[in-house]
């Protein structure tokens, strides 16, 4: 049994990485941009998934032969050498694809770049192998901190060894894993779409430009306010009041025997701001309270819509699915029979910036249940059509939603190939890939 970094092989050689490079340097930051400025990638452009963003690019000056030295080209692999935190180790890798090749980027001083014999090593394939190295937290062991800073042992991990299957299994590998990265792109562009529709649609709706069977307001359908402007005639300015009742949530007393649940299926969610803002519906909680511990705090039935009013993360919120109690910060206003708490909490999603801009003026933003009571906010008088415009955005949500799902799905089966494919526990069928290529 042959072992290589990232886990045993019986199937595959193995090789020492730094037997496999013909290319080994760090980075240019440069000097501040001026007219010759080129795009600089650097530990900000690095993702934890081995993804490399480049909406948000530095541009730096550097010498044109520097430039021409650090130029990255299809093939090169990126690592990070310094960075990282408490929470994420150094180590993070990318790869030069040949859509970021074209774009004419070099890499800044604290990456390192490494360019491999492609006769004998697929660099698609040696960076899966780095990037399941990052995954399995081997670079953990790898770091060492300076003045606040983790940097990577590199000497060290230049000895990984990695398994070495024929250039021919290394590209099927490879193209497989990419094939499922080319998937994931995929969605997350149509998540994008989705999401940008979704803000149109919120903007307009919300504001009753556009009704919700698709026609525009004219002119003579609205009526001026002085702090909204433009309002639909048959909408009003409302205070969260008017929706229903404000509860501010209680923490069960900790010392107190048998007020938090062991299991989930023994209480109720217990939601506290950490709990909110991943998703529209609250299903479960990371923690639970029993009877006697809901007793301390407020029963909150399912349709409850939750705002956490203290803290950096003022503004969260969602919509129970369960009955529920949550913690002192977050209020909770369960609506009245006259309106629609799936309304509720699109207007106030549609407000979230306005209102954690008002609560900012602390030094820890906060709003009390009074001044969330008196929060205003635009609704429909007609229950019904507060029911239609928010139909009309959950639609987009569920679509977002569905392909948030599939994205974990393409990524857990990454993860499984991952784990299989590079060392060999399970093989590609190489006489169906040799079949292929002879047929192209």
């Amino acid at each position: 049994m042959t072992q290589s970094i990232i886990g045993e092989t019986s199937a595959f050689d193995v090789f020492k990485l730094k037997d496999a490079v013909l290319v080994n340097d760090a980075g240019e930051w440069g000097q501040e941009p001026d007219e010759n400025a080129v795009g600089v990638l650097r530990s900000t452009n690095f993702t934890n998934e081995g993804y490399l963003i480049t909406e948000d690019i530095a541009y730096r000056t550097v010498s044109e032969s520097k430039k021409n030295e650090k130029l990255l080209i299809e093939g090169d692999i990126i690592i990070e050498r310094s960075g990282g935190s408490n929470t994420q180790p150094v180590g993070r890798v990318g790869y030069i694809n040949k859509t970021i090749s074209n774009n004419g980027f070099v890499f800044a001083n604290f990456i390192q770049r490494i360019r491999l014999d492609k006769d004998i090593f697929n660099p698609k394939f040696t960076y899966f192998c780095l990037q399941q190295m990052y995954e399995m937290g081997v670079t953990t062991s790898m770091q060492f901190q300076t003045t606040g800073i983790r940097n990577l042992d590199y000497k060290y991990y230049l000895k990984s060894k990695l398994p070495k299957p024929t250039i021919k299994e290394q590209k099927a590998i490879s193209d497989i894993l990419f094939k499922v990265d080319e998937a994931i792109e995929a969605v997350e562009k149509s998540i994008k779409a989705a999401e940008k529709l979704k803000k149109s649609l919120m903007q307009n709706l919300l504001t009753g430009k556009l009704k919700p069977d698709g026609t525009w307001r004219n002119e003579t359908e609205f009526y001026l306010d002085e702090k909204f402007g433009k309002v639909p005639k048959g909408w009003i300015v409302s205070k969260v009041k008017d929706f229903g009742t404000v509860y501010t949530g209680k923490t069960p007393p900790t010392a107190e025997s048998k007020v938090f649940a062991e299991e989930t299926l023994d209480g109720y969610p217990f939601i506290t701001p950490g709990d909110l803002g991943g998703k529209k519906y609250i299903v479960t909680a990371e923690r639970y309270v029993t009877e006697k511990g809901i007793s301390y705090s407020y029963r909150l039935p399912a349709g409850t819509v939750c705002v956490v009013c203290i803290g950096s993360t003022i503004g969260k919120i969602g919509i129970t699915k369960v009955e529920a109690c949550t913690n002192q910060q977050i209020n909770s206003l369960i609506p009245n029979e006259d309106n629609s708490s799936e309304f509720f909490y699109y207007m106030m999603l549609f407000r979230y910036l306005h209102f954690k801009e008002i609560a900012g003026v602390n030094a820890t933003p906060q709003i009390n249940k009074s001044g969330f009571n008196k929060y205003k906010i635009l609704r429909p008088i007609d229950k019904v059509e507060q029911i239609q415009i928010a139909n009309k955005i959950a639609v987009i949500d569920n679509e977002i939603l569905q392909e948030y799902e599939k994205i974990q799905l393409l990524k857990n089966l990454k993860k499984s190939l991952m784990q299989n494919l590079l060392t060999g526990k399970v093989r590609v069928d190489m006489d169906q890939i040799n079949s292929l290529l002879e047929g192209e």
